[in-house]
């Protein structure tokens, strides 16, 4: 049984596109955005014991983001059930039988977004220099599409007011931090990597796809707020038109790039930081 776990308009096509595994949000329209069409981000089967896949790694993921620490590997192996287990017990949801059906799922993925919202990234600090600051990633907000037409892929795909890019729209670090990488595969040359530096996702790393060119070379610690690179012009990495797609590693790494698990996630802190930013 399918949980709809987000419902959100079709990106451009990016880099997950071509990297060899199936997409959360495949590619949809060859000139940009298809607000016309409809992604679901969802576990499309039970999940038991024995299951392989994505979806699985997905799972766990979620379940180390929300407290209950399980490797990462993609199999539903004694430790997953085990932590299932645990957290429907937690949840009260009866029979505790460690397999994931709907109910379990729907509790999860609340629960991965009451970790969004507690984390202190929504809504930090107002000094733009504090550690603990989280701001939206795009500047001028005015010239960022509508919230409405982003949709999930490695990260978060956020597209831009007529395709808005270079010097008009400015990436900026979303907290505080030091740029690690530049140029990642699939997403450009000059695509940075953030290590966050202090909150509850210090040591995790923030990626930014598609940008172009870079503004900080490797090295730099960043305030949050701080100019770090440009929205790409043109096709920058695999892309059919400028956009942004920001996404957040997995728990314990490595930098870049999670299969999706972690889209869901970063896509809760955007939203809040969005509204934030044009309330």
């Amino acid at each position: 049984m399918a949980l709809l776990v987000v419902a959100v308009a079709a990106p451009v096509s990016s880099a997950w596109a071509s990297s060899g595994g199936a997409a959360i949000v495949p590619p949809q329209h060859s000139r940009g955005f298809d607000r016309s069409a409809v992604v679901y981000s969802t576990f499309t089967r039970v999940l038991r014991r024995g299951e392989k896949g994505q979806d699985v790694k997905t799972l766990q993921t979620w379940m180390t983001e929300i407290g209950y620490r399980i490797p990462e590997t993609g199999y539903f192996g004694t430790m997953t059930q085990q932590a299932i287990r645990r957290f429907q017990q937690d949840q009260g949801l009866q029979p505790a039988s460690g397999t994931v059906g709907s109910r379990t799922a729907a509790a999860l993925l609340a629960a991965v977004k009451k970790v969004s919202r507690s984390s202190g990234a929504v809504g930090g600090g107002a000094s733009p220099d504090s550690s603990t600051t989280w701001v939206f990633p795009l500047a001028p907000v005015s010239r960022v599409l509508s919230s409405k037409s982003w949709s999930l892929d490695q990260g978060v795909d956020i597209g831009t007011v007529g395709n808005a890019c270079g010097s008009q729209v400015v990436e900026v670090a979303v907290t505080s931090g030091t740029i690690v990488q530049e140029g990642i595969s699939g997403f450009g040359p000059d695509a940075p990597i953030l290590r966050v530096d202090s909150g509850p996702f210090q040591g995790r790393y923030i990626y930014y796809g598609h940008a172009q060119p870079a503004l900080v070379p490797v090295g730099t610690h960043v305030a949050a707020g701080q100019p770090i690179a440009q929205v790409g012009c043109g096709h920058v990495g695999i892309s059919s038109a400028p956009h942004l797609e920001i996404g957040i590693s997995d728990p314990r790494g490595p930098r870049c790039c999670p299969g999706g698990e972690t889209a869901n996630l970063m896509y809760q802190l955007m939203l809040g930081l969005y509204r934030k930013a044009t309330g």
